[in-house]
């Protein structure tokens, strides 16, 4: 069903607006993965989703009326610049030239839209566009890590988490290699919409909720041929024992390995210690009951394994940023094809293409 809660918008529209920005050398993917998620629902996922409507109104604006991108993609018409000034939030893609200066037009359109109040967001090389209009300026951001050391002397002014799949600053969003535009959004779903929302899309996508581990575990130094083996399974199993006493030594003896072993290798897969871990896929299992079910909160503490209420609301509103009865009136009903009674935890379902 459609959302029943709009996106945060400052602008008092039916929709929320994203200003797609399309330069000659956008990469055509991280357009289709914005569209994807952001726009139009498919005819055929009608069935899954209740509705072909989203809450989004995606725009695609450019310097030019039109441009064919590098791999030979027709976007269609564009938007003129200033487009952006009533946008809600302004995404750039990825580019095949993230290095290439901009123009004074482009980049002064994109800092009259930041100072308008827009949520600002890039995919990738984006990032580099978003610097060079002074958006990343003192803030926290990433992008694909082969970009490293040009983003560090491009943009002196920013903090570089290039280990990170995305980076979330204060209105600004940024996320590294093409793949990790999908998380991004994601994020966004699920900042706008909620987190059972954002866990229904995935399952659209047939997509993780949550990838564990950023990208660190992908820059090429660290590749070797006697790597450890990574601990994807182990996270499998975790998941489905949320709701149960868990010890590190346990754990340990569930890898058969020593727990610092385990330890050691559990931060270098997810950059995460283990049961800071844990703790955030309870306080994600906690938000989808809250939106999706009647149970109290001292029962979905006992759910997901943070035992009471005073745990799970001192851990939610510290991961969350909120308390957990306000995500429950904030998100409530929200879920793609949630009923208020539906269950969290069963296996997803493939959509068939």
């Amino acid at each position: 069903m459609r959302p029943t809660r709009l996106p945060a918008t400052s602008r008092g529209r039916d929709e929320h607006v994203i200003a797609l920005v399309v330069l000659p050398d956008t990469v055509g993917l991280e357009i289709a993965v914005a569209q994807q998620i952001f726009g139009r629902r498919m005819p055929s996922l009608a069935a899954v989703t209740g509705d072909i409507e989203t809450p989004y109104e995606v725009v695609l604006v450019g310097e030019q009326p039109r441009v064919v991108l590098p791999s030979g993609v027709d976007p269609g018409e564009l938007a003129p610049l200033d487009t952006m000034l009533e946008a809600d939030t302004v995404l750039v893609p990825g580019l095949e030239e993230p290095l290439a200066p901009r123009s004074d037009a482009l980049l002064g359109s994109i800092r009259a839209a930041r100072d308008a109040g827009a949520r600002m967001v890039s995919f990738c090389g984006g990032a580099f566009i978003l610097g060079q209009a002074g958006v990343l300026d003192r803030k926290r951001a990433t992008t694909h890590w082969v970009l490293s050391k040009e983003f560090r002397e491009a943009f002196p002014l920013a903090t570089l988490q290039a280990e990170h799949l995305y980076v979330d600053d204060e209105g600004v969003h940024t996320s590294g290699g093409i793949f990790s535009a999908t998380d991004l959004a994601l994020h966004l779903l699920a900042l706008d919409l909620g987190q059972a929302y954002a866990n229904d899309m995935s399952r659209i996508l047939v997509s993780a909720p949550h990838r564990p581990g950023g990208q660190s575990q992908f820059i090429k130094p660290s590749i070797r041929l006697d790597d450890e083996p990574p601990v994807e399974s182990l996270l499998r199993w975790l998941r489905d024992h949320l709701d149960e006493p868990l010890t590190l030594a346990q754990l340990a003896a569930h890898e058969h390995v020593s727990e610092r072993t385990l330890v050691r290798r559990f931060r270098e897969s997810t950059g995460m210690s283990v049961f800071d871990w844990i703790t955030r896929e309870r306080v994600n299992r906690a938000k989808e009951l809250l939106e999706r079910t009647d149970y109290r909160v001292s029962e979905i503490a006992a759910m997901v394994g943070l035992g009471s209420d005073e745990s799970l609301r001192r851990n939610f509103e510290r991961v969350v940023g909120t308390t957990a009865s306000a995500y429950r009136t904030t998100f409530r009903g929200i879920g793609i094809g949630a009923g208020a009674g539906a269950g969290v935890g069963a296996s997803a379902q493939a959509v068939p293409a």
